[in-house]
């Protein structure tokens, strides 16, 4: 699974990695239980500082996604 960033479009990059892995388990593309990339993986795949990954999976994980 790879997320798609766009740094130019006013959307914090942490919300839009939320706002994809929310939208791949939405469409069936990300089945529950399936694990998700790590932190390390998501920043290398999306060019992001690892912080930014990390503040969006604590984001996901306190919303039960």
């Amino acid at each position: 699974m790879i997320c798609h960033i766009d740094a130019g479009n006013g959307i914090p990059i942490y919300e839009q990695i939320e706002r994809q892995v929310k939208f791949a388990v939405a469409s069936g593309a990300l089945i529950a239980g399936e694990r998700v990339p790590s932190v390390r993986e998501m920043a290398t795949q999306t060019a992001v500082n690892v912080n930014t990954v990390a503040r969006a999976y604590r984001q996901l994980q306190k919303q039960g996604v």
